[in-house]
């Protein structure tokens, strides 16, 4: 980096002089060392003194560009923000922040700084250096160019370039977008297919800046674009940022992702860091309005009641699992680790590549887990009725499955006594009744949070001098946001008390409750129908039967047997869903039920007309009526939690007070750093959550992972060591170069050694895979093209279609394989399939008869260890199929993509290098090249008139080969005039034999 940024002229001399001066020390050490190998090269022609030789690499000349000196003004106020900046722009290094330390603000700096520079081409035309940002989303790019734009705006620089490039445009657009420099955003695919076709040079880069790097693996894209860009350019600068520590796992994560960035430095940055504690406590004991006020709510009694149970729920689970999977569970297994989001995905990965030997209980017992916890999470936020409706939907779910004949029993956490006290609870706090009227129970947030909106703006009104500014209401998702508003238009004050009820939101989810049950039930009734009419009943087979512990089955005894001794009722009509009775008792339950929410919603309906005539009759007092402005003082407004964008609206919005109706750890971190900036008026934030739940042990847990996962970080970076590496060091690869080659000159075999270079075409679709960053690492050399045929052209006889398992089923399912098939046959001498495996799943095909893409609707939801058999056995056989209608075609069954690279160096060792002129020929529409040729006046210019589908019927002819075909080609126009050649005709064209068979095949009796 010392290249980039000098820091004065007469340094520039000095460091222009020495660089001139060391590479004519370079050029003639270089042509001495030559002219010694070549003399030492013909003195030893006759003898040889040793079996090995040292071969000589000539390197091309590469001139570094040096950049002249100029200032750039950054706006990163804070002070941690400022030295980031300084220990990024001095040194390549990842830089790995907290959650919600302000990211965009640095990497906006951070790329400004680095594009500045730039080379006077001429006294008009200036070359600004060319920075590659990879990874970036769309809304990011969004939020990096205000940045940008509002730092060219402070140094008064209109010539700042900030371009987003896409695959959709064209290769020499992108070409010339390149030659202007700038800051680019580019996919990874597109970067690495332009750097292997040679649209840019990898020296007239001058750094990439990759985002998310905790995303970057040893077989991605950006890990190819950084092997090549720093393999050929070793003056370029890297750099990589991060705000997920958590991401960082595993054994020696830290040295292992500054491996395959290619780095030697890590910057650490977490919350708890001195600088950043002291740039936000900065003001803080000056100024005292700076504080937050916590409202911890405590939940209701039936809340707490559903909480508890459904964590015994999540505990028998986990033991359950543990019990059937004992050599396989890992300590993340814990009670402790339920409320991380990636729970139930990171137990889905550790029992992937087992997943195909995993009992049905197993795989049932994850697909619980992973409903508990939407669950828990549902109980918090969602209302009582709608809670209410996502729990009867998963027990009309599994006892539908269960009368269907899928499975023998329901899910494991509904034959516990937990599951029960769930189903109850949440059908008493929606349709319960109190003095003969429903509850309707409310979320205890919603009064708190009309108290506190009232209180605020009482205050406002109150005091003249408060700060001016909306009410700014933060929640978590789109779906709670629609809540509040519809709950905050709908909020009234009770006459007896300060309270605040919603009632009228919770009467239009009991209107959309009754929807929902009149709509599912005539579903249910037509599901049936069809079921009856298409299908006869089958016994289920004995492997979908659920095994479990006497923990769910309660040593044989009826569910829920205890309890309706004592008389439960509500209990008892849950056991009446279990055991799917529908005598005429329930029915009418439900019909009263039914009945009694229709009269209640009439009646409210009643109350509502009443008051919207009185409001219409004040209305109409009024003179005029029409649109009003509305002072930002007077605003509330609810916004949902976004990491990406929470700096940016908050410094828009500029609000008087922050209410966080759910709690979010980047945007804590957000309003320390608004607080910090805006000391003379700070906003008041108020942080809402409730008591003793899973809402603050979440929120706590976040914490913790987050100051662990630095901790480590830390940790390893004070024992990291250099790392130094070699074309050898690369263990996964078992078959080297040297292993496979043929130095041997006998018996006309193919003579080649291990520098000389072995190429394969690749098709430009196929670069979203991770073979051609294989194939790189493995020593050939990638040629990017958009060919017809094939996948992979190893050599002019050998074209490769490969298909992962997901891709070999819909290829399957569609029928393209077959066509794919046809034309590799057509123009080359040895086609192959290559069947592709997952390296962390299991070798076998077992593991994917539950994909996704072979079940049909009516079994999708059906997962039955007989069913999946029977998919697979489905694949099988359709694989035996095509084998049957090609006989030839060769199947290469490949474990990982390691193993199919090295499987391509075996393939390479002794065959030619494949022509890319011909691989972009084949396959080619060229009846409509030969006509165009014909058109501009070049008569016999162009290859031959084909059509593919005469061809082909002209082949299966008796007496018609590949040798006389296109003598036939050349003397008929078309199928029609063919079969109408006497015999006579047909000898002169292919020959006495072969005329026969073929005017005998056209003129036999059908």
């Amino acid at each position: 980096m010392s290249t980039l940024f000098v820091q004065d002229e007469d340094g520039l001399e000095v460091q222009q002089s020495e660089l001139l001066h060391q590479q004519h020390q370079e050029q003639q050490s270089e042509l001495l060392h030559q002219q010694h190998q070549e003399v030492t090269g013909q003195s030893q022609s006759s003898t040889q003194h040793s079996d090995r030789s040292i071969p000589i690499v000539y390197h091309d000349e590469t001139t570094i560009p040096i950049y002249p000196h100029r200032e750039v003004n950054c706006s990163l106020p804070l002070k941690y923000q400022q030295e980031i900046l300084e220990e990024m722009l001095v040194k390549d290094s990842l830089l790995i922040l907290g959650r919600g330390l302000g990211w965009e603000s640095i990497t906006g700096n951070l790329l400004y700084s680095l594009s500045s520079p730039f080379i006077q081409l001429s006294k008009a035309q200036k070359k600004r250096s060319l920075v590659f940002l990879l990874n970036a989303k769309d809304s990011e790019i969004v939020r990096l160019r205000e940045e940008l734009d509002d730092l060219s705006w402070i140094n008064d620089d209109n010539g700042n370039r900030f371009v987003t490039v896409s695959g959709e445009s064209q290769s020499s657009k992108r070409k010339s977008i390149y030659s202007e420099g700038g800051i680019i955003s580019i996919t990874p695919r597109v970067l690495v297919v332009d750097i292997l076709s040679g649209v840019i040079d990898v020296n007239d880069i001058t750094g990439l800046f990759v985002l998310h790097a905790e995303r970057v693996k040893e077989t991605s894209n950006d890990a190819f674009i950084i092997s090549l860009f720093r393999d050929k350019n070793d003056w370029g600068f890297i750099k990589a940022f991060s705000d997920e520590p958590e991401s960082f796992t595993g054994f020696t994560p830290l040295a292992t992702k500054l491996k395959i960035l290619r780095l030697a430095n890590v910057s650490l940055w977490p919350r708890f860091h001195v600088t950043v504690t002291r740039s936000f406590q900065y003001h803080k004991k000056k100024d005292s309005k700076r504080y937050v006020t916590e409202i911890n709510t405590q939940m209701s009694y039936k809340m707490n009641k559903i909480q508890s149970a459904l964590l015994s729920c999540i505990q028998a689970c986990l033991g359950e699992l543990k019990r059937h999977n004992p050599t396989l569970a890992t300590e993340y297994w814990d009670m402790e680790n339920i409320h991380d989001p990636n729970f139930v995905r990171v137990i889905r990965i550790t029992l992937d590549p087992q997943w195909h030997r995993l009992t049905y209980t197993t795989k049932q017992l994850i697909n619980d887990l992973a409903i508990l916890l939407e669950l828990l999470e549902s109980l918090v936020a969602l209302d009582s009725v709608t809670f209410y409706q996502i729990v009867k939907n998963i027990v009309d779910v599994n006892l539908r499955q269960t009368v269907e004949g899928m499975n023998r029993s329901m899910s494991p956490w509904l034959n516990l006594d937990e599951s029960q006290t769930v189903i109850q609870y949440a059908k008493e706090r929606a349709l319960g009744k109190h003095n003969g009227e429903y509850i309707l129970e409310e979320l205890p947030k919603w009064n708190q949070l009309g108290m506190l909106i009232s209180d605020i703006l009482e205050e406002k009104l109150q005091n003249g001098t408060e700060p001016n500014g909306s009410i700014l209401i933060m929640c978590s998702s789109r779906k709670v946001a629609n809540q509040l508003n519809h709950v905050l238009k709908g909020m009234k004050e009770k006459k007896i008390g300060k309270h605040f009820t919603s009632r009228a939101y919770m009467m239009k989810k009991l209107r959309d409750y009754l929807q929902y049950k009149e709509i599912s039930s005539l579903v249910k009734k037509i599901s049936n129908e069809l079921d009856h009419a298409g299908e006869e009943s089958q016994e289920p087979s004995g492997d979908t039967e659920i095994t479990v512990s006497k923990t769910f089955s309660r040593n044989g005894q009826p569910v829920s047997k205890r309890r309706r001794t004592r008389g439960a009722s509500v209990v008892a009509r849950v056991h009446q869903l279990h055991t799917g009775r529908n005598d005429g008792e329930s029915e009418n339950d439900d019909e009263q039920e039914n009945k009694n929410i229709i009269d209640l919603l009439a009646d409210e309906e009643m109350e509502a007309e009443s008051e919207l005539d009185n409001g219409l009759s004040s209305m109409n007092s009024l003179q005029q009526l029409g649109f009003e402005w509305i002072n930002s003082d007077d605003q509330i407004l609810v916004q949902v939690y976004n990491d990406k964008h929470d700096a940016s609206f908050l410094e828009e919005l500029s609000p008087s007070h922050i209410i966080m109706y759910e709690p979010n750890l980047s945007f804590i971190r957000r309003i320390e750093i608004y607080q910090a900036l805006k000391n003379e008026s700070p906003a008041k934030v108020y942080f809402m959550y409730y008591g003793n739940s899973v809402e603050e042990q979440k929120h706590l847990l976040r914490i913790k992972k987050e100051k662990d996962a630095f901790t480590r970080l830390i940790r390893e970076k004070a024992n990291l060591s250099k790392h130094f590496e070699t074309s050898d060091d690369n263990v996964k690869f078992q078959t080297r170069k040297s292993q496979v080659v043929n130095t041997r000159i006998a018996g006309g075999a193919r003579f080649r050694t291990e520098q000389d270079e072995m190429r394969v075409v690749v098709d430009v679709r196929e670069f979203g895979s991770s073979l051609p960053n294989l194939l790189y690492k493995i020593g050939i050399q990638v040629v990017p093209c958009m060919i017809t045929v094939g996948d992979y052209i190893v050599s002019p006889k050998i074209c490769i279609e490969r298909k992962s398992i997901p891709d070999l089923i819909g290829s399957f399912k569609s029928g393209r394989l077959y066509n794919q098939c046809e034309q590799m046959f057509k123009h080359y001498d040895l086609p192959v399939l290559l069947i592709e495996f997952d390296e962390n799943k299991s070798f076998s095909l077992e593991s994917f008869s539950e994909s996704k893409f072979i079940r049909t609707k009516a079994n999708l939801n059906k997962s039955t260890p007989a069913l999946d058999n029977k998919l697979r056995q489905n694949l099988q056989s359709q694989i035996f199929s095509l084998l049957y209608s090609f006989p030839k075609l060769k199947i290469i069954w490949s474990s990982s993509p390691y193993e199919t690279a090295q499987i391509f160096l075996e393939l390479k060792s002794n065959q030619d290098e494949p022509d890319v002129g011909m691989a972009l020929d084949k396959g080619t529409n060229k009846n409509l090249l030969a006509q165009a040729g014909a058109t501009n006046g070049a008569i016999g210019v162009g290859p031959p008139i084909l059509n593919d589908d005469p061809i082909d019927f002209i082949r299966t002819v008796p007496g018609i080969t590949n040798s006389n075909m296109y003598k036939i080609v050349q003397h008929v126009e078309n199928i029609a005039e063919l079969v109408q050649l006497n015999q006579d005709e047909l000898i002169d064209l292919l020959g006495v034999e072969n005329g026969r068979k073929a005017y005998n095949f056209f003129n036999r009796a059908v």
